[in-house]
């Protein structure tokens, strides 16, 4: 499947306006899943939306959008800039990318709109994701500073939150509710949920280090601590069932509250797992059949549909996938 660099927009409406309207059944997403299909990607994803599109990066550091039908699109890079890589797919159409120079020290936000880029308004700004209408999330230097702090975007325009000591705003839901990671003076990072009606609040087990993951709709925070991870809801933090023997990597969570990532001793032994309230704990592997030539290692990122991305080796080599489930 070939890659070339096109401006995508027009070609991303095209596809989208037919796809976004296909809303997943509730009840069916969130039923057990008895098995996968696997599709085979030519790059690394790090995305899929509600729709089943994809976005990820090729070995090059180029932004890559795909779809089942149409196959893959590679987006233009920003002047001045060497890679770059998706972080969402905003409903409206528009592509959110963010950007490094050839040294990485130089590094921005941008949207694809009308045909064009359209920097976020800000110094060294880093998005990390979308979720109320308008609402961006991230961080960036703000203005006489020289350490980053969160930020987030309410219609491109940047808002601080404040935080004492500096830290990152990393998602937000459709309820405008915000989750990130921030430092005390200790220099000790704590996963916290922020909004307008109640501020800052610490939301980690106890006084170690403890990262924000994900937020879904109903407000269900996701949690990385050590090498496990926490689901916080109804004002009560649950660890969660994962590998007890090894290392849990966490990634991200659908609205379904189901969790993916992956867990192993050590990153080139990692194996992808999937954890729902239905079946627990699961290596995405045992959903394959046993000579489908596939080694699945770790997950990136799931849909409410229940399609999954992420690495892994099809045959002994590398490569990404998406898993189609079969219910």
């Amino acid at each position: 499947m070939g890659v070339r660099e096109v401006m995508v927009m027009a070609w991303f409406i095209g596809v989208m306006e037919p796809v976004i309207a296909q809303a997943a059944e509730p009840s069916r997403a969130c039923s057990s899943i008895a098995r996968y299909d696997v599709v085979p990607l030519p790059f690394t994803p790090r995305l899929v939306t509600p729709s089943g599109v994809v976005a990820g990066i090729t070995e090059l550091g180029r932004t890559v959008v795909w779809h089942l039908k149409s196959g893959v699109e590679e987006l233009s890079i920003p002047d001045g800039f060497n890679s770059t890589e998706p972080v969402a797919i905003i409903p409206t159409g528009e592509v959110l990318i963010d950007a490094l120079d050839a040294e990485g020290h130089k590094r921005g936000a941008f949207t694809y709109s009308n045909h064009r880029l359209v920097a976020l308004p800000g110094k060294q700004t880093w998005a990390r994701g979308v979720g109320a209408p308008g609402m961006i999330v991230g961080e960036w230097v703000p203005e006489g500073g020289t350490t980053t702090d969160a930020v987030y975007w309410s219609n491109t325009v940047p808002h601080s939150i404040g935080l004492c000591c500096g830290g990152i705003l990393k998602a937000v839901n459709e309820r405008g509710t915000m989750i990130g990671d921030a430092y005390d003076d200790r220099g000790h990072y704590h996963a916290f949920s922020w909004s307008l009606a109640d501020g800052q609040r610490l939301i980690d087990p106890t006084d170690a280090y403890s990262s924000a993951v994900a937020i879904n709709s109903a407000g269900h925070i996701l949690l990385q601590v050590a090498g496990q991870g926490y689901l916080y809801e109804n004002g009560q933090l649950k660890r969660l069932d994962l590998s007890v023997k090894f290392y849990n990597s966490i990634q991200a969570m659908n609205d379904c509250d189901a969790v993916i990532g992956g867990y192993g001793p050590e990153g080139e032994h990692y194996r992808a797992f999937l954890w729902s309230r239905t079946q627990g704990f699961r290596d995405l592997n045992s959903f394959l059949p046993a000579d489908s030539g596939w080694k699945l290692k770790s997950a990136a990122a799931i849909n409410d549909r229940g399609e999954i991305v992420g690495n892994g080796r099809w045959h002994g080599d590398a490569r990404g996938f998406l898993l189609i489930p079969r219910h």
